[in-house]
């Protein structure tokens, strides 16, 4: 074979290769999605993003590979890459990925609840002893403050009386 075959075999390989690795990319874009919920907002803005680094991306690859030259079995290589990483692995690698790291998140969260439920339980009992003391005390200062009122009606009368008798 002359070498000028072999490069284009190769180009187109390589082709082959960035199809699947960009589907890769934008599986693990869909994982975390399907971790942490997104907004359409945030998910087109995600697309926008994905899209403008892969063709970036695709821009790299061809230049180096081919002197920028944009050749259209370059083209179908990268949609073949896509379609056979598709087909074959997308669907699982998102599904059991995502399935793993939420599991991996319940049991983080497990654990901070099991370590966290001592000082809970202590807090608990804190606060709903501090909260019958407030109202304890809520509802004596309301006595106090109608019992002082009561007083200073009182002591405000007999100062009146006083000083309207002179």
């Amino acid at each position: 074979m002359s070498d000028s075959i072999v490069l284009e075999v190769q180009f187109f390989l390589v082709s082959i290769l960035s199809g699947a690795i960009l589907l890769v990319v934008y599986d693990i874009i869909r994982i975390f999605r399907r971790i942490i919920r997104h907004s359409k907002f945030l998910v087109a803005i995600e697309d926008i993003l994905f899209w403008v680094v892969s063709s970036v991306f695709i821009f790299i690859m061809m230049y180096r590979q081919n002197n920028g030259n944009i050749r259209g079995f370059s083209i179908l290589g990268m949609v073949i890459g896509m379609l056979i990483y598709n087909q074959l692995l997308s669907s699982i690698v998102v599904n059991v990925s995502a399935t793993i790291i939420n599991k991996i998140i319940w049991v983080i969260k497990k654990i901070i609840m099991l370590i966290l439920f001592p000082f809970r339980k202590v807090l608990g009992f804190i606060f709903r002893y501090v909260g019958r003391f407030l109202r304890f005390l809520k509802k004596k200062l309301r006595k106090l403050r109608i019992n002082i009122l009561k007083i200073l009606k009182k002591f405000l009368k007999t100062v009146k009386i006083a000083v309207t008798k002179d």
